[in-house]
């Protein structure tokens, strides 16, 4: 293992406040890393030093990039929002900080983008990925990418969006979106938390792309039935064709400030979104948790949601 990155070089992480971002600050403080988090406004996570920078405003960032070894860069949006989109965000946004850490002698740019990433502009989150992913590998420094699987854990993401669904829909009915046959590989925040780290301290992860996923595949149909066991509900699950879905989306645009799926989310939802099942353990030397052991680890966090 070859250790580029020393515990007294100084890491960025950007998304610092975010899902993912809150995590890996945390540990990483915990275990003694020099960090500074970038936030966009207020207060920041734990104990570690802040400083303000939005990516869509590279004016910001040349002093969140001041002295850094490393940039961890976590920022991204899934959901448009006004200004915060795909373009501006996942893409413009990653090329003004790879400018700024370039100008400001960053050695290294660490990655997270999704499995997935494509090159086709029908797929509008995909593609900002990808596009992002391109920028990053042209950018001069030392870079690695990692493409995670769904991530889980404690904070909103994707089994949040699940539990939203199951409540928005009549007692004792579970919609699943079509036949519910694609294939996802949900790991948990924890165990991607534990591969960036990894990349972070080992040199020999860099200039490459590096796919994440949990120990095994699983359907959406699959996903629903293990949400229903660990939440101690009784349901049926019922296909909704995705027709019916399409026409609906719209409608709970308006009714909803955050809905329960978007229009680029229910397309992503009819691609494959997996790796090899033993990716983590051939590459980073350990093994995932289990979806059904991690689910029943955040069972009070979803209940909560």
């Amino acid at each position: 293992m070859t250790s580029d990155t020393s515990k007294d070089g100084l890491i960025l992480v950007t998304g610092s406040t975010g899902f993912v971002g809150s995590h890996l600050t945390a540990e990483l403080a915990r275990l003694g890393y020099r960090v500074r988090a970038m936030v966009r406004e207020g207060g920041g996570p734990g104990p570690v030093e802040k400083v303000r920078g939005d990516v869509t405003e590279p004016y910001s960032l040349m002093a969140a990039c001041s002295g850094v070894e490393t940039v961890v860069h976590l920022v991204a949006v899934i959901r448009e929002k006004g200004r915060a989109g795909f373009e501006s965000v996942n893409y413009r946004g990653t090329v003004n900080l790879i400018r700024s850490a370039g100008d400001s002698g960053v050695k290294r740019f660490i990655y997270m983008s999704a499995l997935g990433a494509v090159d086709d502009p029908a797929y509008k989150y995909a593609y900002s990925k990808w596009r992002a992913e391109e920028a990053v590998k042209s950018s001069g420094m030392r870079w690695a990418i990692i493409r995670p699987s769904v991530i889980y854990g404690r904070g909103f993401g994707f089994f949040s969006r699940l539990v939203q669904s199951l409540r928005l829909s009549p007692p004792f009915l579970a919609p699943v979106p079509g036949r519910g046959k694609a294939l996802f590989q949900p790991v948990a925040v924890e165990d991607v938390v534990r591969c960036v780290i990894r990349v972070i301290d080992d040199g020999d992860y860099d200039f490459k792309v590096h796919e994440i996923g949990g120990p095994r595949h699983v359907s959406y149909s699959e996903m629903v039935d293990i949400l229903l066991e660990v939440l101690g509900t009784k349901r049926i699950k019922v296909p909704v064709p995705m027709a019916a879905i399409r026409a609906a989306v719209p409608l709970l645009g308006f009714l909803f400030r955050d809905p329960p799926v978007t229009e680029v989310e229910l397309k992503q939802v009819g691609l494959n979104n997996i790796t090899d099942p033993d990716a983590v353990y051939r590459n980073f030397g350990f093994s995932p948790k289990r979806l059904e052991e991690g689910l029943r680890e955040i069972r009070d966090y979803l209940k909560s949601v």
